[in-house]
């Protein structure tokens, strides 16, 4: 008889194809056929309110069991007050002091440190809350031999880790964001029994912020590629093949999608030449309007994943803005597709993606994101064909299946 293991995810379906969620996913379906593997989650799709939208019980996706647990409905304005406080905690606190700053820093970090919040009521406000979902680990924890919990930011990761310390395995997707150093986020990364990590990167970042990491035992998994679908399909006819470039993902401006658009504008208005180049932005938007206006964005919503991979193998290039990755899922199926990355060089993961495989551009300012266009639009085919042969290289050479799955084995054994 199979051991029984859980994934805990704050978000897990078939429509959600991106980040943890997705990882998740396919965790899941990687390990079933070694384990009775469940996932533990809620019943909501979006992460802005955490709404319920599936029904609360249990389905199969792709046989896996999933048991889905109501949340209460996100309190917006008070989430909004305390991220305030959180920017500001990482804005004073993590600049150093010197002889002309140190009155006003100092005074700073004194009023903020006053208004440091309720770790436990950020978690809850921040959502998705389900009190449910806790109660059932607490309940049934003894059925399962091992539960792997993704990501370090929310509350059942935090709240449910605490009730199976021993028998349980993280996955973080931790980046250099401002909530990232509240120090409620300590105690979490205390308890679990194993850590992995997308990226040495992400390794190198929690174990210096939380020390107490280095004494637990970890690896770096991240995700396999290696059997990934590139199916494709037609084309639609408003777009010409490689005559735009594509961001995929959550446009919001954590993603650093306002700059990638205010940056693209200022391509177009000193390059009248290239007139007819279209940016495409592939995904739930979440800016208002008047920052997405312009005749050469195209918004296309949420697509199904035989069209994301058709509309990002004919574009140009696919621009990753983000300043906060712990992998970076779209870069690496955008390497496998040999279309090349533009990413932001403030992103050590998407920056070091370009470095090892020696592909890509990255940009510091909106000159350097107009030249990283350009070169893609005027290069030659033949060095475009060299360059993503080198990127799938790398992709296969480093995201294995087999490998991954047999470190977690090895970790669930451990326990």
């Amino acid at each position: 008889m199979k051991e029984k293991i859980a994934i805990v995810v704050q978000r897990y379906g078939l429509e959600i194809n991106g980040g943890a969620e997705l990882h998740a996913r396919l965790l899941a379906e990687k390990l079933s056929p070694l384990y009775n593997t469940e996932v533990i989650t809620t019943c909501a799709i979006e992460y802005e309110f955490w709404d319920n939208y599936y029904p609360e019980g249990t389905e199969l996706i792709n046989d896996i069991k999933v048991r889905r647990f109501k949340t209460l409905k996100k309190d917006l304005k008070r989430f909004n007050q305390l991220s305030k406080i959180v920017q500001n905690i990482y804005r004073y606190s993590t600049k150093n002091l010197n002889f002309l700053n140190f009155p006003y820093l100092l005074y700073k970090r004194i009023k903020y440190n006053k208004k440091a919040i309720d770790f436990n009521e950020w978690l809850e406000a921040q959502g998705p809350y389900s009190s449910d979902l806790i109660d059932f680990i607490k309940e049934k924890k003894e059925d399962y031999n091992a539960f792997i919990f993704f990501t370090y930011l929310y509350h059942p990761t935090n709240i449910g880790i605490k009730e199976i310390a021993e028998k349980s395995i993280l996955i973080p997707t931790a980046h250099d964001e401002p909530q990232f150093y509240l120090d409620g986020y300590a105690q979490l990364f205390s308890s679990p029994k194993f850590i992995f990590y997308n990226t040495q990167t992400e390794k190198d970042l929690v174990e210096k912020v939380y020390p107490q990491t280095k004494k637990i035992e970890s690896e770096i998994a991240g995700i396999g590629f290696d059997d990934y679908d590139t199916t494709t399909s037609k084309l639609p006819e408003y777009l010409s093949p490689k005559k735009y470039f594509i961001y995929i993902g959550r446009i919001v401006e954590d993603k650093g999608c306002v700059m990638m658009i205010e940056y693209f504008k200022n391509f177009k208005k000193a390059n009248s030449k290239y007139l007819d180049i279209k940016l495409v932005l592939v995904g739930k938007n979440s800016l208002d309007k008047k920052t997405i206006l312009g005749d050469d964005i195209i918004l296309t919503g949420f697509v199904d994943h035989t069209l994301k991979n058709t509309l990002l193998a004919n574009a140009s290039a696919l621009i990753m803005p983000s300043f906060y990755e712990s992998l970076s899922l779209i870069t690496l199926e955008s390497m496998l597709l040999e279309v090349p990355v533009i990413v932001n060089k403030a992103c050590e993961v998407l920056y070091s993606h370009i470095k090892k495989s020696e592909t890509g551009k990255s940009f510091t300012n909106s000159f350097e994101f107009s030249q990283a266009l350009i070169y893609y639009i005027e290069h030659k085919q033949n060095d475009l064909i060299l360059e993503g042969n080198k990127a799938k290289n790398y992709v296969l050479e480093n995201y294995s299946w087999n490998a991954i799955i047999n470190k977690y084995n090895s970790a669930i054994k451990s326990l």
